[in-house]
This record gives structure tokens, C-alpha cells and sequence, in this order.
């Protein structure tokens, strides 16, 4: 005979899906913040896990060195610690990503490579001089990626 559960299944659904519309409305709210300040180029936060162990993965991509800095004091020291009061809960993992864009590549919209263009075994053998002939971008053009954990 089975024993009746203490939560019923239903119940213990709705509560996960409400949950999981909840991080999600806050991450887009991250992101949506990033996003609106003049030194960033582009922004993306998620929020994942259970309301005991939470974690944060935001990544900023700054249009210019010089406003790094004041992007990881705005992630840190406001952004974040107001995601936490409008979810009541406190990350346990903070996952920061800081990029700067490079002076020629701002685009609006990321571009793609021809596939055709690209060699089909560049991950098998990266380094190998087949790649030299394909599109590279110069190493100013490349983002430069600032961590924080």
C-alpha cells in the first residue's frame, strides 16, 4: 500500500514553476540593467539552482577599458545585492564575467562566419597551418576577458 506524500505532487509543480519564473524575471532584470548603461556593449545574467544554493552567472562585455571598473562596482555593489533583496535570497555562487569590445567589432548584432569558408576539422587539430589561411581577427579586435569568481 502506498503511503500519501506530505506535499502533494501537484502543489510541489506549480511551486517550481513559479520559481523558475521568478529567476528568470530577475536574470532578464540583470541583464536589462547592464544593458541600459552607456559603457556596455552587451549583457547576459542567469540565475540557476534552488533558493539554497543559488547561483549567478552574469558576463559583461564594456565598450571601452576604462569603465571595467566601474561596471564590476555596479555589479557588485548595487546590481547584484538588489537581485538578492527582490528574490529574498542570497547567492551562494557568483559567476562574473567582465569583457571589453574590441575598437573595430561594436556591432549591434554579432556576425557569422561563412561555414563553407571554415575548415571542418579545426577542433580536432586547432594549431595546425590550415588555419592560418582562414578569417582571423586581429589582436586588438579580440575582446579581452576580465574575471571575477
Amino acid at each position: 500500500m502506498n503511503k500519501p506524500l506530505a506535499v502533494p505532487l501537484e502543489k510541489t509543480t506549480r511551486e517550481a514553476k513559479a520559481w523558475q519564473a521568478r529567476i528568470h524575471k530577475i536574470a532578464a532584470f540583470g541583464s536589462q540593467q547592464c544593458q541600459n548603461k552607456d559603457t556596455v556593449h552587451s549583457a547576459i545574467c542567469t540565475i540557476t539552482g534552488s533558493p539554497d544554493q543559488l547561483t549567478v552567472n552574469l558576463a559583461c562585455t564594456s565598450k571601452s577599458e576604462d569603465s571595467v571598473s566601474d561596471l564590476m562596482q555596479y555589479a557588485n555593489g548595487t546590481l547584484l545585492p538588489q537581485m538578492e533583496k527582490d528574490l529574498g535570497v542570497r547567492f551562494e555562487v557568483r559567476n562574473l564575467q567582465f569583457a571589453v569590445a574590441g575598437r573595430e567589432n561594436l556591432l549591434a548584432s554579432p556576425e557569422h562566419a561563412d561555414p563553407a569558408g571554415l575548415p571542418k576539422s579545426w577542433l580536432d587539430h586547432p594549431f595546425t597551418a590550415e588555419q592560418a589561411s582562414g578569417p582571423r581577427m586581429a589582436v586588438e579586435d579580440q575582446p579581452s576577458i576580465l574575471s571575477m569568481a
